[in-house]
């Protein structure tokens, strides 16, 4: 409805040309008819003369009615738009910033400039305000100098700033949108006040232990910016005790060391670990990180059985006897059938069928007249509740399925040529835990039919030592009947069976799980985990005054040392003498009416001389 005045208005306008063209029409029409009539009284040449005059006139006043403007232009002196951008973070915090504030505002007081403060974000401020300390926590250079060209396109651009840009931009567009609006830009260098700062990392953040073994943290302390040779201390807590602490030297920004911690009890133990800060380091949220670990109330114990004993089961016990970590009982059978046990006597007596206080069960060479149905289903159902099993494979388990009892999978098993020369299966995590071993007279290779296993132990591209995950357990088939030589080779030669008893004590570590029972337990703690929180970008990222160089060169701008900023401020062109284009309506020039003025004059006079009323 307000709109409806100046509607009115707009119609009324467009009927009253519409009317005056029509006027315009009609005397044009007029005047070519009036023309033969006005031949027979004055002649051809000089009714000519008088149409001609006629029509010209109904030109003229056409020309008030168009829309015509005719182009000018003018110069005017303009004040000149200087823009200043200041760097507002902390890395420019330095007495040179100071120094050039202070000279802004003294060189500046009594002129017209456009001065922006940026760090994390960009704001206009006036000269008296402009601060004096830095403390943003972010440099985005490349937004604040693109946000100023496009909101005022000044002529002169001076840029404060160490060069640091926390949201780097591409060069080419920001050096487009300079050239577009032909800005100069001009640059302070300031000094860099990036603090030193100490970075913490641990490995592993999460450890299982048995009672009796110990833990080793890889630790790392990455020093930035740090002068000269630089010593940090470690130190390990749990809870308000100190249990470990050392001097690390820093070399080329990094010291690594390796920290053992053995918990004193069962359950769990929170480790913090803490390097002390460096002189003047302002992040410390990185110089701290945690680690958990659980000890098991018991040693891991292991269970062995096999039927009547062979070379591999007595060297495979005195390997699981001789590590001072584990706990052991050897179930065997006597040429009779009868069962006899070894080993510790507060395990005894132990059974296949009642498995709760064992880690791991390790079946060696089993045939179906040395074990039964039931015997099978607990150690298969131990297992799956989170204990290991291994099973060990002969000549006469192959030949027999002795292993069916234990292992319900369908398996492939195929023998393998003499010697196999074994290789551990690299990114395996048992296969990388064995190196070094040995050829083995008899192996077999192994292979799941209907689930995915993986790879510890190959001969050629066969797998030997495969294992896989069982419910909350691990199961390993080992298709080798050799190790036991690798004991009695090492006895050959006078030396300690060191790869036989290192393979052995290797597998049945893997297997064992010392939180067995307890997954949810371990989540819950490893969730509540303290972990480096790295510094933000403005304390970080490194300047890099090339760009700005570059822009200065390409716009023929200067760089500039902080104390020559009035000397830039005195050297300046403040004003500008800008052409500017005019028009001007043909209706409002004297032109037309001049023209339609003589046009009816001298029609007149030519009617009055010819005698015409």
């Amino acid at each position: 409805m307000t709109n409806l005045p100046f509607a009115s208005e707009t119609l009324e306008r467009v009927n009253s040309q519409m009317l005056l063209w029509a006027l315009l029409v009609f005397a044009a029409i007029f005047s070519v008819a009036r023309f033969k009539p006005l031949q027979k009284h004055v002649g051809i040449g000089q009714a000519v003369a008088v149409l001609a005059l006629r029509l010209i006139a109904v030109a003229a006043a056409a020309l008030l009615l168009t829309p015509v403007s005719i182009l000018s232009t003018r110069t005017v002196h303009q004040p000149a738009r200087i823009a200043i951008l200041v760097d507002a973070s902390k890395s420019t915090n330095t007495p040179a910033r100071r120094d050039v504030v202070k000279n802004l505002k003294q060189t500046l007081q009594r002129r017209s400039v456009l001065i922006w403060e940026f760090s994390d974000n960009l704001r206009p401020v006036l000269l008296p305000n402009l601060s004096e300390a830095a403390e943003g926590n972010a440099s985005r250079l490349s937004a604040a100098i693109r946000t100023v060209i496009a909101s005022t396109q000044p002529d002169e651009l001076l840029v404060i700033t160490d060069g640091q840009d926390t949201e780097p931009q591409t060069d080419r567009q920001l050096l487009e949108e300079l050239r577009k609006v032909k800005t100069r830009i001009s640059v302070v260098l300031l000094p860099t006040n990036l603090p030193p700062n100490l970075r913490l990392a641990i490995s592993p953040t999460q450890a299982t232990l048995f009672a009796g073994e110990s833990v080793s943290f890889a630790v790392k302390v990455e020093g930035y910016r740090l002068h000269g040779k630089t010593t940090v201390q470690l130190r390990v807590w749990e809870a308000r005790r100190l249990v470990s602490q050392a001097t690390l030297k820093i070399v080329n920004g990094v010291a690594q060391t390796n920290v053992t911690l053995t918990p004193d009890r069962a359950g769990w133990h929170r480790y913090h670990f803490e390097v002390l800060p460096a002189p003047n380091e302002v992040w410390t949220e990185d110089n701290s990180a945690e680690a958990v670990v659980w000890q098991a109330p018991t040693k891991l114990r292991v269970l062995l059985a096999t039927g009547q004993p062979n070379f591999e089961f007595k060297l495979a016990k005195q390997a699981i006897e001789e590590e001072p970590n584990f706990e052991w009982v050897a179930v065997s059978s006597l040429p009779n059938g009868t069962r006899y046990q070894q080993g510790s006597p507060k395990l005894f007596p132990a059974s296949l069928q009642k498995l709760d206080p064992f880690h791991v069960v390790a079946i060696i060479a089993p045939t179906p007249d040395q074990f039964g149905v039931a015997e099978g289903r607990a150690v298969w159902q131990f297992a799956q509740n989170g204990g290991g099993l291994l099973v060990t494979l002969n000549e006469l388990s192959v030949r027999s399925n002795g292993w069916r009892f234990f292992v319900p999978e369908p398996l492939k098993i195929a023998p393998l040529p003499a010697p196999a020369n074994l290789r551990p299966e690299e990114g395996d995590l048992l296969g990388e835990k064995l190196t070094n071993l040995p050829a083995t007279d008899a192996a077999w290779a192994v292979r799941l039919q209907r689930r995915a296993f993986w790879t510890a132990l190959q001969f050629g591209n066969e797998p030997v030592l495969v294992w896989w995950q069982e419910g909350w357990g691990k199961v390993a088939i080992l298709g080798l009947d050799g190790t036991w030589r690798w004991a009695m080779e090492a006895a050959r030669k006078g030396e300690e069976p060191k790869i036989h008893r290192q393979f052995w004590q290797t597998l049945i570590r893997f297997l064992a799980d010392p939180t067995k029972g307890r997954t949810d337990e371990i989540d819950k703690a490893t969730s509540k985990l303290k972990t480096p929180s790295p510094p933000p970008p403005e304390l970080t990222v490194e300047p890099n005054p090339d760009l700005l160089r570059e822009l200065a060169k390409a716009t023929g701008g200067q760089i500039l040392q902080p104390h020559e900023v009035a000397a830039w401020a005195s050297g300046l062109k403040w004003t500008k003498i800008v052409t500017v284009p005019t028009s001007q309506p043909l209706s409002q020039t004297p032109l037309p009416y001049l023209l339609l003025l003589l046009a009816l004059t001298a029609e007149w006079w030519l009617i009055r001389r010819s005698g015409l009323p």
